[in-house]
């Protein structure tokens, strides 16, 4: 009986970290929605940080959720990312300067693409 009931508690367990990682999830890709609207404005003036924006689009959009506490760290570091690039979004054209908008799209690029591979396993 106890065995069941451990059994029981682990499954419920893991439909909530199924249910949480969905929800983050859904909230990057809420906020990768907004700021790859926000990014139409940079299309005549910076297209290739308007490129770039894009394509992390695309990627956030294809990962699946994970309940993994590595993917979970991930999806922290491009919620910060995601609000540094379209603060970003925000100052180039008062500063003219897209230098610190492209370092800020290359990191939410590079922390999108770990948070694909954060739950592949490499074999030695």
């Amino acid at each position: 009986m106890f065995k069941l009931s451990s059994l029981f508690k682990k499954q419920k367990f893991s439909e909530e970290n199924q249910k949480a990682a969905e929800d983050s999830m859904e909230s990057l890709r809420t906020r990768i929605n907004i700021l790859n609207q926000k990014a139409i404005n940079l299309e005549e003036n910076y297209p290739e940080q308007r490129k770039a924006i894009q394509e992390c689009f695309n990627i956030l959009n294809s990962i699946e959720p994970s309940s993994s506490v590595r993917a979970g760290k991930f999806e922290q570091q491009i919620a910060v990312s995601i609000t540094k690039v379209s603060t970003e979004c925000d100052q180039v054209f008062a500063t003219k300067d897209e230098k610190k908008l492209t370092s800020e799209i290359k990191l939410l690029s590079r922390v999108i693409r770990e948070r694909q591979n954060a739950d592949l396993v490499q074999e030695e």
